[in-house]
């Protein structure tokens, strides 16, 4: 109900320059699909303005998946991954562009079998964008979060394997996490993200995990509905996690990670 009654707050603040709504506005306020629709248009004329607007549309359709919203996972993942690719067509230096492929190509990964996915070389893909975007941006905490979660992620699907034909190495994707809890653009999406991921690592990164979650579930930081409800799930791991113990907070936070939350 919080979610619910920020975003109608939101709706109403979230106007452009020119006292238009645009898509970065509509993703804020949590309008999705309307984010989607604005920013999938071709309105606008300026290449690097309508690269922006699809990165937002991209992170609009993968909000809707982390959030349990999307009607079909493949087809809104497949519709990001277009997005993210024709906005690195318009504005090579666009950063966030990289980054929505690569959260794409995870979501699209988790539907593959591990072979077919080391097959079609998306880790060495992800990690190549993920680079670039840091390459351009050296100070996104996002980049830096999802390359912490790109070695635990790996790990956590391929195992020893994984983490051989790759080089991901889960001291180091605990590393990045922590230098992108320690940025000052340090927001709840990248926290909950991290955390979760930490959480249900194998190797012993809980105190980790719940340093992060706990600055995540911090309410009022943002007011991004995104960040809002990751804020909310934050919380809620650990308050299983003291109530019910590790396993039922692993369990729940695999739920989120796999996606298949409602």
């Amino acid at each position: 109900m919080r979610i619910f009654a920020f975003t109608l707050v939101l709706i109403f603040v979230g106007i452009g320059t020119n006292g238009h709504a645009n898509a970065l506005s509509y993703y804020e306020s949590g309008q999705y699909y309307q984010a989607i629709e604005l920013g999938e248009s071709e309105r606008e004329e300026n290449g690097v303005a309508r690269a922006e607007n699809l990165v937002f549309a991209a992170r609009s359709r993968l909000a809707l998946i982390d959030l349990g919203r999307s009607k079909n996972h493949k087809t809104d993942a497949k519709a990001a991954l277009v997005d993210a690719e024709k906005a690195m067509v318009l504005d090579p230096n666009n950063a966030e562009a990289h980054l929505m492929k690569v959260a794409a190509l995870g979501i699209l990964a988790r539907g593959m079998s591990k072979m077919k996915s080391f097959r079609k070389g998306i880790a060495g893909k992800s990690r190549k964008h993920i680079e670039t975007a840091l390459e351009l941006d050296p100070q996104s905490a996002w980049a830096r979060a999802m390359l912490g979660m790109w070695h635990l992620e790996i790990i956590r699907r391929g195992g020893k394997f994984g983490a051989r034909v790759t080089g991901a190495n889960a001291d180091e994707g605990a590393k990045d996490c922590a230098l992108a809890h320690q940025s000052k653009n340090f927001d709840a999406g990248m926290g909950a993200q991290c955390g979760l991921a930490l959480l249900i690592c194998k190797e012993d990164f809980q105190a980790e995990a719940v340093a992060i979650l706990r600055e995540a579930s911090q309410p009022g930081v943002s007011p991004i509905a995104y960040n809002i409800a990751m804020s909310e799930r934050a919380r809620e791991i650990l308050d299983i996690l003291d109530q019910k113990g590790l396993q039922a907070a692993q369990e729940r936070a695999l739920v989120y990670l796999n996606y298949t939350a409602s």
